[in-house]
């Protein structure tokens, strides 16, 4: 197991490496303790599981939490093993694709924002590349740059999804009725 921390001007993080015995095989994870509220879970490529946890959270409410989840991690573990790391992109390649990326999504904005009834206050391509986009507090709409790559399908639904956050700011019930009201590729949960 190895452990330490990292110190940050806004709150110290605790990491680990930890192996977790989970129906006869070893599941190994990296744990993150911050000034969080949530418990979280992903998978990153090369099938790394990285855990967010709340500083004081004990540790069985963390792994009854993952054997919850055995499914799920072991589905996008194998889904992205092969996975070695995110491609890195020139600075021209980027701006390319920021250039696509905004070509593409303003006219999606302007036609799911009508049917929708909102009005967006902004829209902005990012180079993130974590999530594929975000809504502000003060509805102003971000999109990463890599949706240059995907299909319209799938820019659509990542489209309805940040201004439906103009309607709700969260992921309520309320909030997915209304996103699978205007995504008709809507698969019952969000797009991935």
């Amino acid at each position: 197991m190895k452990s330490g921390y990292v110190l940050s001007r806004i709150f110290l993080l605790y990491y680990t490496s930890i192996d977790l015995f989970c129906k006869g095989e070893t599941m190994e994870y990296q744990l993150i303790r911050s000034r969080r509220k949530t418990l979280e879970i992903c998978v990153k490529p090369g099938g790394i599981l990285v855990v967010r946890a709340p500083m004081r959270l004990p540790k069985t409410d963390i792994e009854n939490f993952l054997a919850k989840k055995e499914k799920w991690i072991l589905e996008k573990q194998e889904k992205l093993k092969d996975i070695s790391s995110a491609k890195e992109y020139s600075p021209e390649e980027t701006a390319e694709m920021k250039r696509k990326t905004l070509q593409l999504v303003t006219p999606r904005v302007s036609h799911f924002a009508a049917l929708i009834g909102v009005t967006p206050t902004g829209i902005r391509v990012t180079e993130a590349k974590k999530r594929w986009g975000s809504c502000t507090a003060k509805n102003s709409l971000n999109f990463s740059f890599l949706l240059a790559e995907k299909p319209a399908v799938f820019i659509d639904s990542v489209v309805i999804h940040e201004l439906c956050h103009i309607v709700y700011h969260n992921h309520s019930r309320e909030f997915w009725e209304l996103v699978q009201k205007y995504d008709t590729h809507f698969p019952g949960k969000r797009p991935g």
